[in-house]
């Protein structure tokens, strides 16, 4: 029987599945981010290490047939971990968007538009000739519209004029409080700037306003409806600067970011259908770490509403319900 290992890990977390050929899963473990522009080099190393322990708690094995993962971190750090363990006899390496296609629709092509920690909107296009077609992918500073961080930084600068008497009003910055257990608002500066992952402590602000969108602040549901909107925008100009089809055109979202609240998901799909009238805008089926399992179904020949249906079956878990 063969064994195979599928990981997925980003700028908020390390995620790692064990499942053999009929889709039972033997382990599995979930850790912080790797990415190294929003963590320490040795803080990856440390939730890498974690994850696969969780993994391999339970498991008396000395090879896995396959290892599929995608990886936006040091990647020889993943190796030097993985080979500790076990014995790989084949290594698939995905991108992220490959990864996101797989998992949130079964499918080897189309577009993509990725909200998490960071943001950027995909054409995943296996005859793209070594192109990269994204908009996107510059990472906190310079971009990431429409992000976890992005999110974060929008509320964070507006709750910092209100404590200061001139921000727009919203429960946030008693939330904020709260969470941070700040003992006075300027303490956000310690808790941002000591953080030894800043930018992901920044976007973890990005459940807090889907909570507050949930209570009907106005503020949390401009934000969350801009950051749909940022990333329409993105999607659109993809489309258009890279002249994607119309039969290329389904758009399939994925990254955290969009599970805070309905509003930012419903702001972009009105953005895109306005612009392309009856075009397909999709929720993601399953999490990023499911594009092992559906990959290895779909290198089968199964077709896609079977390979959905048997993905549920054995892994109910990994079903996105936002």
């Amino acid at each position: 029987m063969s064994i195979y290992l599928s990981l997925d890990a980003g700028g908020s977390k390390c995620a790692a599945m064990l499942f053999d050929d009929g889709l039972n899963l033997l382990g599995s473990g979930l850790s912080g981010g790797v990415n190294t522009t929003q963590t320490t080099l040795d803080e990856a190393r440390a939730n890498v290490v974690d994850c696969l322990n969780q993994v391999f708690q339970n498991v008396q094995i000395d090879q896995i047939d396959r290892f599929y993962y995608s990886f936006v971190g040091p990647v020889h750090v993943l190796r030097e971990e993985i080979t500790r363990r076990v014995r790989v006899i084949c290594e698939c390496g995905m991108s992220e968007p490959e990864a996101g296609m797989y998992a949130g629709a079964l499918r080897k092509e189309g577009l993509l538009a990725l909200a998490g920690t960071g943001s950027d909107v995909f054409w995943v296009k296996h005859s793209a000739n070594g192109r990269r077609l994204v908009v996107g992918s510059w990472g906190p500073i310079l971009g990431d519209q429409g992000s976890g961080t992005w999110i974060g930084q929008r509320v964070l600068r507006e709750v910092v004029k209100l404590s200061e008497g001139w921000g727009e009003q919203t429960i946030l910055l008693d939330m904020i409080r709260k969470a941070w257990a700040l003992e006075h608002d300027y303490d956000m500066v310690r808790v941002v700037h000591q953080s030894p992952a800043p930018f992901r402590k920044v976007a973890s602000l990005t459940v807090l306003v889907g909570e507050a969108a949930r209570q009907n602040d106005a503020f949390a549901l401009k934000v969350l409806r801009e950051a749909g909107e940022q990333m329409a925008l993105q999607t659109i100009c993809l489309i258009e600067r890279e002249q994607v089809p119309p039969e290329m055109r389904a758009v399939t979202c994925c990254g955290g970011a969009w599970k805070a609240h309905s509003a930012m998901f419903e702001r972009f799909r009105e953005m895109l259908q306005e612009r392309y009238p009856g075009l397909s805008v999709q929720k993601p089926w399953f999490e990023h770490l499911m594009a092992g399992p559906a990959r290895t179904l779909i290198e089968r020949g199964i077709e896609i509403p079977e390979a959905k249906r048997l993905l549920e079956t054995h892994f109910p878990k990994y079903i996105i319900r936002w």
